[in-house]
């Protein structure tokens, strides 16, 4: 086995979904020092042995998921995790975080990291706990959102809410829809580049670790508590702490940052219902901290006016309360809460679905996508019934949904024509973060 150091296991799981098997390999201490943290670790572990030639579906392709050396440690963020592999979406590297209580739970279970290769022949999920792991069969969990998962995962297996950390895929990914994301710990998402399809592509339901009574050393325990406490007390001293990243919101619609029915304007007089100063004050909020942080910045959300009073989620971070209300011309905070967990139950990218909405919304306004296009949907902007079920369609690849699960780009040159100067992605291709640019 490797050396241990601080911070860190010195171990890594590997898993064969091909072969069903699992075992253990120990991380040098080299590695360890010259790969700092999760993505660097997994960037190398990709680059060794995932060759040029294999697509992301292969199953050559392999997925890291890796915590960093402060993973599990008294300090802010120590439950963040990486995932990285070769992404759906541009057949090439994938690197996306989620935070919440994974990376710390794979810690105090005895490993830094997962190395997942090969493809299973049906349906699992991997199961972590107290140093050991195992797959079992999912194919009772195929169809279930990521919501749902979590749920029945821990009621199978007897954990309570905080006693494992749950993250997996939705409809999305088993549809291998290319900005399907993994999500977990009741809404963090770990979404960039289609790792959910990756996963999919494995049939990798999900993977389940117990809260073990592992703990992490640090070299300077001392040191890291003052470093947290003085983290949280200039924390302390920003909006975001009190009111999490809407408070984004009102500040990117001043600068002209705030993307706008699909860029086509940047006018937006509803921004202020939009910030955490209205939402918070006038639905239902429940703290719901990540390990170890005391900041108020993932919420939930129970909504208390306008149509979809009673819809219980997470409450949306700054990309989601921009993609469901500016990008797609849509007023009512209420169904931009709706809307955000909905994505995030079915496991897509709220980024990539913000714009592939708009761009749908912007065709159809101007004639170059109809209703008989759309499986009878009517696009006008701010339609949130018609947004809902377009979504489903897209995470099931029911109807024309199957052209938008390909993501803005591809589905934009399958229309052709002026559709694709309406459609806003990199070159990459992929869409941008939700700002805009």
């Amino acid at each position: 086995m490797g050396t241990k150091i601080y911070g860190t296991t010195g171990k890594i799981l590997r898993i064969d979904l091909s072969e069903e098997r699992i075992w253990e390999e120990g991380l040098d201490e080299d590695v360890l020092r010259k790969y700092l943290g999760g993505t660097c670790l997994g960037v190398k572990y990709l680059y060794d042995e995932v060759k040029p030639e294999f697509n992301w579906p292969d199953p050559q392709n392999s997925i890291f998921i890796g915590s960093g050396p402060l993973g599990g440690a008294k300090i802010a963020g120590s439950g963040s995790f990486s995932i990285v592999t070769k992404g759906a979406l541009n057949n090439g590297v994938a690197s996306t975080q989620a935070n919440g209580f994974f990376g710390a739970y794979l810690k105090f279970s005895g490993f830094d990291s997962i190395l997942v290769q090969g493809a299973a022949s049906a349906w699992k999920y991997l199961y972590i706990h107290d140093g050991t792991a195992e797959l079992r069969d999912a194919q009772h969990l195929v169809g279930q959102d990521t919501w749902e998962v979590e749920d029945s995962i821990k009621k199978e297996l007897g954990f309570s809410e905080r006693g494992m950390s749950v993250f997996g895929i939705g409809p999305a990914g088993e549809n291998l829809v290319k900005f399907a994301g993994v999500l977990g710990d009741r809404g963090h998402s770990a979404s960039h580049n289609g790792v959910g399809a990756v996963w999919g592509s494995k049939k990798l339901k999900a993977v389940a670790i117990s809260r073990s009574a592992g703990r992490i050393e640090v070299a300077y325990p001392t040191e890291i508590a003052d470093l947290a406490r003085k983290f949280i007390d200039d924390f302390k001293k920003t909006p975001l702490f009190e009111w999490g990243t809407s408070k984004v919101i009102s500040g990117g619609l001043s600068v002209g940052d705030l993307p706008v029915k699909n860029y086509t304007t940047n006018l937006f007089p509803e921004c202020p219902k939009f910030d955490g100063g209205y939402t918070r004050s006038h639905f239902k909020v429940k703290n719901n901290p990540c390990l170890f942080c005391s900041s108020h910045h993932n919420e939930l959300m129970t909504v208390t006016e306008g149509r979809y009073t009673g819809y219980f989620g997470k409450e949306p971070d700054y990309e989601q309360w921009a993609a469901w209300g500016p990008q797609i011309g849509q007023t009512d905070p209420g169904a931009a809460v709706m809307l955000s967990n909905e994505v995030d139950r079915l496991g897509l990218d709220c980024n990539e679905s913000g714009w592939i909405v708009g761009w749908v919304m912007e065709c159809y306004e101007k004639g170059l996508l109809t209703s008989d296009d759309l499986d009878g949907l009517e696009m006008t902007w701010g339609n949130v019934v018609a947004t809902h079920t377009l979504l489903r369609n897209i995470s099931y690849r029911k109807g024309f949904g199957a052209t938008l699960a390909e993501g803005v780009k591809r589905a934009a040159e399958h229309i052709g024509g002026e559709a694709v100067r309406l459609a806003v992605y990199t070159m990459q291709p992929n869409t941008p973060r939700t700002h805009d640019h």
